[in-house]
């Protein structure tokens, strides 16, 4: 009888926790998990251009299982004269989105940078409300062949409202 209250008392509390605020998504900072980090370099598609970029995953207002995915350069540069006719730099965005629904999804974006600091990009992803991973690659934009830049972008375990 014991071991039947506490399993009912645990069902419970999951339950609560589940629908309490269901009708409700404010934006801002998710609970989250970030297990190597959210500042990764990157390169571009011309003149050798390069740069580090910061990503940030906030929920949108009043949408729920959509999560807003914002990156931020700290600055591109690129050599010759083709960065000097040219200063911008751009970056194609692969994000993989796993849900504890069972959904994995890729979302493919275009970032352009250029060498002031603080330039953002940002996009929506839609991952489903509950538990949730969003894993983040950077491609040249141009290249014949898509070789991630990095084996590991930053990588996110959530809770989408």
């Amino acid at each position: 009888m014991k071991r039947l209250f506490v399993l009912l008392a645990g069902v419970l509390t999951v339950v609560a926790s589940v629908t309490v605020g269901a009708g409700q998504a404010d934006a801002g900072p998710l609970q989250q998990l970030n297990t190597n980090g959210n500042t990764f370099g990157t390169f571009g598609d011309h003149s050798l251009c390069r740069g580090a970029i910061t990503y940030r995953i906030d929920s949108v207002a009043k949408k729920r299982g959509l999560v807003k995915v914002t990156a931020t350069s700290h600055g591109f540069l690129g050599e010759g004269a083709g960065w000097k006719k040219n200063p911008r730099c751009r970056v194609l965005f692969k994000t993989e989105i796993h849900s504890g629904r069972g959904l994995f999804l890729e979302k493919w974006t275009t970032g352009s940078f250029g060498p002031r600091a603080g330039e953002k990009k940002v996009w929506d992803v839609l991952t489903g409300s509950g538990p949730g991973y969003i894993g983040i690659t950077t491609y040249a934009v141009n290249s014949p062949v898509r070789i991630p830049q990095s084996p590991a972008g930053p990588a996110f375990f959530m809770i989408v409202p």
